[in-house]
This record gives C-alpha cells, sequence and structure tokens, in this order.
C-alpha cells in the first residue's frame, strides 16, 4: 500500500473508487506531459513530445499507452502539443482544448488532430471519468488555461497550472479545495536576473505573459493550502534559472506559513518521469458532467 501523497517506483494503475494518481512523465521548455488517473479512467494532459517519446516515457513509468481515455491541451506551445497529431493518430486519443487552442493547432507544423473535443465555454466538459473545468491564465498563446480535473466518482480534484505569465484574481477561488495540485515554479528571479539569457528573453519570462517564478508559485501555492490537499508537484522548472531544491524550499516556506506540513512536495524533471503522487479521497460528491461535442 502506499500512503496518501506518497510515492513508489512501480506503480500500476487500479481504478480505484477512492484514488487518484498524478504521473509526471516529463516538464520543462522542452516538454511537457502529464498523466492523471481517476476511479473510472486515465486522462494525459499535454503532449509536450513526439510519440517515440512519449511512448518510452509511458513504458519508463510502467505504464500503457491505451490506459488514456483523452489528450487534454493547456495550450498551443510546441513545449505542450507539438505530439497531439501523432499521438492522436497512433494511439487514438481524442484532444480536448478549447476552441482559440484548437484553432491554433490547425496552423502549427506539427499539423492538426484528427479527433478534436472543444471544451465547453462554461461548466465542466467529461472526459475519461473525469469533470474538467479550465480558467484563463496571462501566456503568450492563443488562449492558455489551468484546468481542475474533479473525479466524478469519488469528487478528489487535480489542479493543473503551467505557463502562466502571473496569478489572476480568480485563480485561486478556481483552484479551490483541491487534493493535488501541479503548478508551474519555473525560475528564480535572481537567477534569470544574473543567467545567460538575452534581455528580451528574460523580459519575455518574467513579464506578465511568461513563467510563473518560485515566489509567485509559492504565493499561490500558499492561498491553495487546506488540510485535504495531498500533494503539491511544482513543474516547468528552468534547467538554467532554477534548481530543484530552491524551488522547493521557496515554495515549501510558504506552504508552512498557511500551516500545510505534509512532505508531499516535489519537483518534476525535464528528463524522465516522477514517480506517481498519491490521494485517497475522503470524500464521494459527484460531480456534474457535460456531454462532449465532437468538432
Amino acid at each position: 500500500m502506499v500512503a496518501d501523497g506518497a510515492s513508489d517506483g512501480n506503480y500500476r494503475p487500479a481504478l480505484d473508487a477512492n484514488m487518484i494518481t498524478v504521473t509526471m512523465l516529463g516538464s520543462g521548455s522542452k516538454g511537457n506531459a502529464i498523466l492523471v488517473d481517476g476511479s473510472e479512467g486515465s486522462v494525459l494532459v499535454d503532449a509536450g513530445f513526439g510519440v517515440r517519446t512519449l511512448a518510452k516515457r509511458f513504458e519508463a513509468a510502467g505504464r500503457r499507452t491505451d490506459d488514456v481515455h483523452g489528450l487534454l491541451l493547456t495550450h498551443e506551445h510546441v513545449d505542450h502539443a507539438c505530439g497531439a497529431a501523432a499521438a492522436c493518430e497512433r494511439f487514438n486519443w481524442p484532444v480536448y482544448a478549447t476552441a482559440p487552442t484548437l484553432a491554433a493547432l490547425r496552423v502549427q507544423p506539427s499539423g492538426a488532430p484528427t479527433q478534436t473535443v472543444a471544451l465547453a465555454s462554461s461548466g465542466p466538459t467529461r472526459v475519461g471519468g473525469f469533470a474538467v473545468d479550465h480558467a484563463p491564465v496571462p501566456h503568450d498563446a492563443a488562449d492558455c488555461r489551468a484546468l481542475v480535473l474533479t473525479d466524478v466518482r469519488s469528487g478528489s480534484r487535480v489542479g493543473i497550472v503551467l505557463d502562466a505569465g502571473d496569478v489572476p484574481p480568480a485563480l485561486p477561488e478556481f483552484l479551490d479545495r483541491l487534493d493535488l495540485l501541479v503548478l508551474e515554479a519555473n525560475h528564480d528571479e535572481g537567477m534569470l536576473e544574473a543567467g545567460p539569457y538575452p534581455w528580451p528573453l528574460k523580459e519575455r519570462i518574467r513579464g506578465g505573459t511568461g513563467h510563473l517564478s518560485n515566489t509567485s508559485a509559492a504565493s499561490l501555492a500558499g492561498r491553495c493550502a487546506h488540510k485535504g490537499l495531498r500533494g503539491v508537484i511544482l513543474a516547468h522548472l528552468s534547467e538554467t534559472n532554477n534548481r530543484p531544491a530552491l524551488a522547493i524550499e521557496t515554495v515549501r516556506e510558504q506552504l508552512r506559513r498557511h500551516s500545510w506540513r505534509r512532505e508531499a512536495l516535489v519537483a518534476a524533471t525535464q528528463r524522465a518521469p516522477l514517480a506517481p503522487t498519491h490521494s485517497r479521497a475522503e470524500r464521494r460528491v459527484p460531480a456534474p458532467a457535460q456531454l462532449d461535442l465532437w468538432c
């Protein structure tokens, strides 16, 4: 058995009515992919790797690509969506995203997926046993979105925030009552300032439509902290302008100020899957579901 919030290296999915699991297959500027398992199925969030790399990451995590019921995209940038069209074709995954993101994919060099579903503009969309809600975050993309996946059977909630240049006022409320949180902690402000990036790139990263710093991530994590939050996974760390230990230290300090004392705070890496993070639900609250609309 695996304790709440803990991970082991030999996880095999079981459709447990009380368990929700997040496995980071990789996260960073060279590619992002997040596997979320619930009581009735599995969903992949983002496909920022080619299909061969995705297949290898699944194998390294002890998983199969046919476990996935659908691919959700946060936005169209290549490190989040370059594998979407090929994965849709090879693995028969329907691709879910907002209408502006789906439109942006049609002009991407990697091509447009053949099976697409536009997320409902208001209210949740049902994807593989999850009710998926989304909220806008500022980023230089067509329509970048934070996501909350609510397991329909148990009511467990996973929040995912990637590529947010800032924290909109409504975002903390959108992330209310999470069981697990995946949160971008892209850069340390001091390391970015002193680092080798050219000035225009530094301005893009720390501008209002770039990426969250450790400090901004810590502040948001603190506002999401509550006794039911089982684990926090830091994502999209820069290999040049951040260090995992520094990001974890910065976020942990803020979480402790909000009386969150759990040990399940980890940082995802770019180069290999992270062991899964689990949460065992304490409630059974059915989530509303939206019928899928194929486009």
